[in-house]
């Protein structure tokens, strides 16, 4: 046979046996932070969070803000009428008055044996009960001036300018939303897993592509009998008022966080049994390699053991070779 004709088969030989090597598709592990995360649900609440009310009966005089302001502590809110209370006033200033000068005078005829003990006593007492009486008309006069006990953001008022109140009814709410609070639970099995100053994460569905970073600061010591959870409490900035108190939110517990783990796709993983196994391409050959798998999460998997970051993973077609197989690779299509 001629050498020409030797050599063509030859390389077609050659091509065949390069053609019969399996095409895998390869990806090399990619860097990034990954959270064990508790997920759970709860409610936003304000920080603080109160009723103004008056402690006595009176006429509404005037309201001294508008709904929904922001107020500071010791803003003046509401005013009763407040004629009788200062009619009292200037009536127990005046007794005070007479109970003084009956006192002086009591004093002065008993130091000059005009008197007896007695009578300085009941003067005495006289004074004191008139300087009692003026306190009370004082204390009388200041509850019909409500003020702001601390900052914050007033509700939707209940009552309007000339009603006749009675102590204790509701006026106006006043919530305090910087920062707010988050209360949640947490199954019985996790209990043990938080303590305060415990990282979280709230999303809320207003916000759905935001997180919002706050830490525990309260845990209730006792699990609940009737879910065997426990409850706790935690405070997030809400400088921009976007969050608002009584909101459903999604909380993410973070309990551990690893800023540099190792993640590859989820279907690079060959299942060997009771363990994983990763396919790896080295000098043109394939070789598997026992790994052990973290967190999962958006199709890919964190390799907590058995990778060093610079090897070439098989993603996919590590089902049709073998160890030691050559392999023709090329890089993996990138996720939709």
């Amino acid at each position: 046979m001629p050498a020409r004709c030797l050599r063509i088969l030859f390389f077609a030989f050659l091509a065949c046996s390069a053609e019969a090597a399996p095409l895998v598709e390869v990806v090399s592990p990619k860097t990034e932070r990954v959270r064990d995360e508790l997920v759970t649900f709860g409610s936003l609440r304000s920080d603080e969070s109160l009723t103004i009310r008056p402690e006595i009966d009176g006429r509404l005089a005037r309201l001294h803000f508008q709904e929904g302001q922001a107020v500071r502590a010791g803003d003046l809110l509401v005013s009763l009428d407040d004629a009788i209370a200062r009619a009292e006033l200037a009536q127990a200033e005046a007794n005070l008055s007479l109970a003084e000068k009956n006192h002086q005078r009591a004093q002065r005829l008993f130091e000059r044996g005009a008197s007896n003990a007695q009578a300085l006593d009941e003067a005495q007492a006289q004074l004191q009960a008139a300087a009692a009486s003026l306190s009370l008309a004082r204390a009388r006069l200041d509850k019909t001036r409500l003020h702001a006990p601390h900052d914050g953001v007033l509700g939707l008022r209940q009552v309007s300018p000339g009603d006749y109140l009675q102590a204790g009814q509701d006026i106006v709410n006043l919530e305090v939303l910087d920062p707010l609070k988050v209360e949640f639970r947490v199954p019985q099995k996790a209990a043990g897993k938080i303590s305060q100053g415990q990282r979280i994460e709230v999303r809320a569905d207003a916000w759905p592509d935001e997180r919002f970073p706050g830490e525990v600061y309260a845990i209730n010591p006792r699990i609940e009998e009737a879910g065997r959870s426990q409850a706790l409490r935690a405070r997030i900035a809400n400088p921009d008022g976007r969050l608002q108190p009584g909101s459903f939110v999604r909380v993410s517990v973070i309990l551990a966080e690893r800023p540099q783990a190792l993640v590859v796709p989820e279907e690079a993983l060959v299942p060997r049994g009771d363990s994983l196994q990763l396919a790896l391409v080295e000098d043109g050959r394939a070789l598997f390699r026992d790994v052990r798998a973290g967190r999962r999460r958006d199709g890919w998997v964190e390799i907590l053991e058995g990778l060093n970051g610079d090897e070439q993973v098989i993603a996919t077609g590590w089902q049709k070779i073998t160890p030691g197989d050559e392999v023709r690779t090329r890089p993996l299509e990138p996720r939709p």
